[in-house]
């Protein structure tokens, strides 16, 4: 239910976070437990998830990629709130090479997480969200909205996630449901160290990155706001602008590498 503002109120409803234990996922999962929410935390890290269920309502196992692990999750999800009020699709991984050193196989692991792992779980979850008039915020990228150098696999699964969303939306119009698409630009984490691109800082000479908890509280904003989607940054929304008016430029302007 919105406020007078039109800003939604998430306390006892309930909240499921993929990827939450650890960068954007973890601070996000902790915004909204300040909020007064039933937050899900899940991920695949027992250690990591065993810390977890020390702060949110419930940390549970859940391995996007796989079909049963979504399935005994969403069925234990149900069983124990009868309802989910917002999904916040966070689980990723990166992969940052040139294109000769990106085979296919490389391509389906990045797509099995960013892409069918995010459509998997936000399909579990549907049926509970139009029944609730909830929100589904899919975690993308800037990345989703344009070409980088050495990204040629995360670039295809974000694009894609957010394809994938954009025509959901049209599928819920007649629905209380909404689809929120979140895009980030690069993170202060080791997201690219993990990746194995090391050479992240140095291929982006001067270039600021967003803190973790900057993006949480954007969800935040962004479920409780439900825009169609929400560039993060300036700067991510002023290259966003050039890449709509003159694609050539930009590029001039990055100097790719």
């Amino acid at each position: 239910m919105a406020n007078s503002s039109g800003r939604r109120s998430f306390v006892n409803k309930v909240v499921v976070v993929t990827g939450a234990t650890s960068g954007i996922g973890l601070e996000t999962a902790r915004r909204f437990a300040a909020t007064g929410a039933k937050v899900v935390g899940t991920g695949r890290d027992q250690e990591r998830l065993a810390s977890l269920a020390k702060e949110l309502d419930l940390a549970l196992t859940m391995d996007v990629t796989d079909e049963t692990s979504v399935a005994i999750a969403t069925a234990a999800i149900l069983k124990r709130y009868k309802q989910v009020d917002v999904l916040v699709n966070n689980a990723g991984i990166g992969l940052f090479r040139p294109w000769e050193e990106t085979d296919i196989a490389a391509i389906e692991k990045v797509m099995a997480v960013n892409f069918y792992g995010a459509v998997r779980v936000a399909r579990a979850l549907l049926p509970a969200l139009i029944q609730s008039g909830g929100v589904l915020v899919q975690v993308a990228s800037v990345a989703g909205r344009r070409g980088y150098a050495k990204h040629t696999a995360y670039c295809a699964s974000k694009h894609a996630l957010i394809g994938w969303s954009e025509s959901l939306r049209h599928d819920l119009a007649k629905t209380d449901a909404d689809v929120v698409v979140v895009c980030p630009p690069a993170i202060r984490t080791p997201f690219f160290e993990n990746a194995g691109y090391l050479t992240f800082e140095a291929d982006h000479p001067g270039l600021a990155t967003m803190p973790p908890v900057e993006v949480a509280n954007e969800i935040l904003k962004a479920a409780m706001e439900r825009p169609d989607t929400a560039i993060l940054s300036s700067r991510a929304k002023l290259l966003d602008a050039l890449n709509f008016v003159s694609p050539v430029l930009l590029r001039k302007v990055q100097a790719y590498k």
